[in-house]
């Protein structure tokens, strides 16, 4: 018996050091995107898709959103979602806070490069506030993965952008912060990565890149400095490839006196598919709901 569990460890470890195809994890991916909410979501809220612009989009219970909005960035590299855990956890929120969430369904590579999905969610809000859904309503801005990273950068150009009232909050779940993949501890979390998501990533980066530099701050949005924000909370699971970075953020938050909320939980949080659940999980929502309580009134 001993023989066999030593043939089946090494195996194992042998498997997790072969190469996985970029091309089978993207489609994988590809095919746990859900366009449309799952049946839960569907049963629990008033849906209506809108395109803005060139931009799909899909509400969720927006007759409330005289109770504040959450305009949700989806996860999935830049490359694929949303995932059934998107809307779990807006489904989630919006119950809490009886306001309205709006999914932005950003456009992905390969069919899109960058600045596309940036400009898709820029442009989403400039419409909204040019109809008036924004004026006198206080929202939030969250993303989870890349959503997380894109809501960096978008909540840092609207400093910018006087026409564009500017969020009452920022939350980010392990947000993708470099594009380039740099932070030396992402090395040693990948040599225990069962799946390869660094190699995954780094072709996920190139794909959605473009001809832009990696390093260029609306990519990779920690190499910017990150002050003038709302109140954010930030969260991290301890065996996300994020971690390094999302400390290194943290910091930089702390030394700008950032009105910042910080959780890290165990096991990963990045790029979930589905929904995760454990206590951790559980008191990570209730922060960010209470945040959320705050802001949004």
């Amino acid at each position: 018996m001993g023989r066999i569990k030593d043939a089946v460890v090494t195996g194992a470890r042998a498997v997790r050091r072969i190469p996985i195809p970029a091309t089978v994890s993207h489609q994988a991916l590809s095919e746990a995107r859900r366009s449309t909410p799952p049946g839960h979501v569907l049963k629990s809220h008033a849906i209506e898709p809108e395109m803005i612009g060139r931009t799909r989009t899909v509400w969720l219970d927006e007759h409330h959103a005289d109770n504040g909005i959450i305009v949700h960035l989806h996860g999935g590299a830049y490359v694929s979602g949303p995932f059934s855990s998107d809307w779990a956890w807006l489904s989630r929120q919006v119950d809490a806070r009886h306001c309205a969430g709006l999914m932005v369904d950003y456009r992905n590579a390969p069919d899109h490069q960058h600045p596309v999905g940036r400009d898709d969610v820029e442009a989403v809000l400039s419409a909204l506030a040019a109809d008036g859904r924004l004026q006198g309503r206080s929202w939030a801005l969250t993303g989870q993965h890349s959503g997380g990273g894109l809501a960096f950068v978008v909540a840092r150009r609207l400093q910018q952008i006087p026409e564009i009232p500017a969020p009452s909050a920022l939350i980010a779940m392990s947000p993708w912060l470099d594009l380039e993949l740099t932070n030396a501890g992402m090395t040693e979390t990948g040599q225990v990565d069962p799946v390869h998501e660094r190699r995954l990533l780094r072709d996920a980066a190139r794909r959605y890149a473009g001809r832009t530099a990696l390093e260029d701050p609306d990519l990779s949005p920690i190499n910017e400095r990150l002050d003038g924000l709302p109140p954010i909370h930030l969260s991290v699971g301890m065996r996300d490839l994020f971690l390094s970075d999302v400390r290194v953020a943290k910091l930089q938050l702390e030394e700008n006196d950032a009105d910042l909320s910080y959780r890290e939980i165990s096991g990963r949080l990045g790029l979930q598919l589905i929904p995760r659940k454990g206590e951790d999980i559980e008191r990570l929502h209730r922060e960010q709901a209470e945040l959320l309580a705050r802001v949004l009134g």
